[in-house]
């Protein structure tokens, strides 16, 4: 099953889960049931093949030499 993104209408509680492409969950937060699908970015791969997720100017720290956020590509 595919990863979705959500956004609660009732109380705006924005949350991922596992679920088919016809099947809308409920919010974790309120337990509402209008719930609207966002849409997901396809994240580009890192320079030198590093993931998103290790690079320090993504997690808001400072960026490396290297880094193409450094080099304004992000």
């Amino acid at each position: 099953m595919p990863l979705f993104a959500y956004r609660c209408s009732d109380c705006a509680h924005q949350f991922e889960t596992l679920s088919r492409f016809d099947e809308a969950p409920e919010c974790p937060a309120c337990g509402g049931a209008h719930v609207e699908r966002q849409l997901s970015l396809i994240a580009r791969p890192a320079a030198g093949g590093e993931s998103a997720e290790s690079c320090a100017a993504m997690a808001g720290g400072s960026p490396c030499p290297s880094c193409p956020a450094l080099a304004g590509q992000m």
